[in-house]
C-alpha cells in the first residue's frame, strides 16, 4: 500500500466542471476526499483516510474533518449535475429508456449524541435496531449505474431540532422523481418495490409522465368485476390454476427461469387499474405479483425490466463493502449528509472510468463489464501510474528508494 502523492491528471476531468460548485479551497478537500474513498483499504472515516495521503503537501486532517461539518457547497445539487454529464457521455438517443431505480437502506449508528439517529427496522437482520435510513435513487442506462440523490430520513421529532422539513420516505423518493428531467426525447422507467408503491411516489411519476414498474404487497387489495380480493391469495390461487409461460432473464452468475401468469388489468387499491403479472423465480414456491402503468411492455418484458431494480442492491452492497457508504462518526446531520454524498460521488468516478476506459483493463477489453472491486483496482493503477511519473523525475535510484520507502503505508 502507498501514499497518494498529488492528484492524477487522468482523473481531472470528472473533477473539474465541478469547481463552481464550491468556495475558497473546499474544492480540493472534496476531490481528494472522492479519490480517497475510491483509493483507500479499511474504513472511510477522516483518520483512516488521511493515513493515504503524503502529509507533506496536504491541509492538516482536521480541515477535511471540517469540510464535513461546515457546509460550503450544495451536495444535492453537485451529484444531478454529475450525473447529467455522465448520462451525456452514454449519448442517450431519442426513444430510448432511462431507469431511474428507487430503494431505502439502513445503516446501524451507535453514537448516543449523533443526529438524526433513531430506531428502526432492519430487514437484513429482521431485528430492530437505532441508526440511520437513507433514501436513494439511481439511473441506469446501457448497462451502468450512475448515483442520482441519497437523502437521510429524519424523523418527526428531530426535524424540527435540526431546522429541517419533516418528509417521510415515501415523500423523499418523491422528491428524487420530480427533481430528474431526461434528455430531450428519452423515457424514464421508475422501478420501485412494494413499499413505494404509493399514492405519493404513483403520483409523482404520473406528474412527470413516467412509466413504474413496482411488485405487489400480499395484502394489496385488487379489485376485479366487483370483487374485493387480497394480491397474494389471489396471485397464488390464480398460478395454480392458469396455464403458465415461462423467461429466462440473464444475469451477472447465470441465468434464472422466471415462470408466470398474465393477469391483465385490475384495480389496484389507490392507484386505478395496473397491468399485472404474477410469477416464480426458478424452483421457488413463492409468488411474487408486479405491476406497471406502461401498456407497451408484455408480461415477459415486465419480469426482465423489473430484474433491473437489482442494481440499486448491487449499489448498497459495494457501497457499504468496498466504499464505506455509512462508515462516518461525525456527531453532525451535515457531516453524515455530506459523508452520503461523497460514497455516491465515489460511486460515480467509477462509473466514469468505466464509460470513458480511462483504465487500462477497461482499454483492453471495452466489451467486459467490470465490478465494482476491479473499477476501484483502475483509478488505483492510475494512482500509481502518477507516482511512477513523480519517481521518474528524481535524480537518483537512491532517492528513489528514499522516496518509496516513505511513501509506503505499513500494513
Amino acid at each position: 500500500m502507498f501514499k497518494i502523492v498529488r492528484f492524477p491528471k487522468k482523473l481531472e476531468s470528472f473533477f473539474q466542471p465541478l469547481e463552481n460548485q464550491f468556495h475558497w479551497d473546499h474544492f480540493e478537500y472534496f476531490r481528494t476526499l472522492v479519490l480517497l474513498f475510491v483509493f483507500a483499504w479499511g474504513r472511510r472515516n477522516i483518520s483512516s483516510l488521511y493515513r493515504h495521503l503524503d502529509s507533506r503537501n496536504q491541509p492538516h486532517r482536521s480541515r477535511f474533518n471540517n469540510f464535513l461539518n461546515v457546509g460550503r457547497w450544495e451536495p444535492k445539487v453537485a451529484l444531478q449535475l454529475k450525473a447529467h454529464e455522465l448520462l451525456a457521455l452514454l449519448n442517450p438517443q431519442k426513444g430510448e429508456v432511462i431507469e431511474l431505480i428507487l430503494d431505502d437502506s439502513k445503516k446501524q449508528k451507535r453514537g448516543k449524541t449523533m443526529d438524526a439517529v433513531g430506531w428502526i427496522h432492519d430487514p437484513v437482520t429482521n431485528r430492530t435496531v437505532k441508526g440511520h435510513q437513507y433514501v436513494t435513487a439511481v439511473l441506469r442506462f446501457h448497462g451502468h449505474v450512475i448515483p442520482w440523490g441519497i437523502r437521510l430520513y429524519i424523523k418527526k421529532e428531530d426535524a424540527a431540532r435540526l431546522g429541517q422539513p419533516f418528509k417521510k420516505t415515501t415523500e423523499l423518493a418523491a422528491d428524487l422523481i420530480r427533481a430528474f428531467d431526461p434528455p430531450q426525447g428519452v423515457h424514464v422507467r421508475v422501478l420501485f418495490d412494494s413499499y413505494y408503491l404509493c399514492p405519493v411516489v404513483v403520483k409523482a411519476c404520473r406528474q412527470k409522465k413516467y412509466r413504474f414498474i413496482s411488485t405487489l404487497a400480499a395484502n394489496r387489495n385488487l379489485y376485479k368485476n366487483g370483487r374485493k380480493l387480497k394480491a397474494g391469495q389471489y396471485g397464488r390461487n390464480l398460478f395454480n390454476r392458469s396455464r403458465k409461460t415461462s423467461c429466462r432473464v440473464q444475469k451477472a452468475n447465470g441465468c434464472a427461469t422466471y415462470t408466470y401468469v398474465d393477469a391483465g388489468t385490475i384495480a389496484v387499491s389507490d392507484l386505478g387499474p395496473l397491468h399485472v403479472i404474477f410469477s416464480r423465480k426458478n424452483h421457488d414456491k413463492k409468488t411474487l405479483g408486479i405491476v406497471t402503468d406502461d401498456p407497451k411492455l408484455s408480461a415477459g418484458q415486465m419480469i426482465r425490466t423489473y430484474d433491473d431494480r437489482w442494481s440499486i442492491e448491487v449499489f448498497f452492497k459495494d457501497g457499504k463493502q468496498l466504499l464505506g457508504l455509512g462508515q462516518y462518526q461525525n456527531v453532525s446531520f451535515e457531516a453524515a449528509v455530506t459523508h452520503l454524498h461523497l460514497v455516491c460521488f465515489a460511486y460515480a468516478l467509477l462509473t466514469h472510468i468505466a464509460i470513458t476506459g480511462e483504465g487500462a483493463k477497461a482499454q483492453r477489453k471495452p466489451a467486459v463489464k467490470l465490478s465494482t472491486a476491479d473499477l476501484q483496482n483502475e483509478a488505483r493503477r492510475i494512482v500509481w501510474d502518477d507516482l511512477t511519473q513523480h519517481l521518474k523525475k528524481l535524480s537518483s535510484g537512491t532517492q528513489i528508494v528514499k522516496e518509496l520507502g516513505r511513501l509506503l503505508i505499513a500494513a
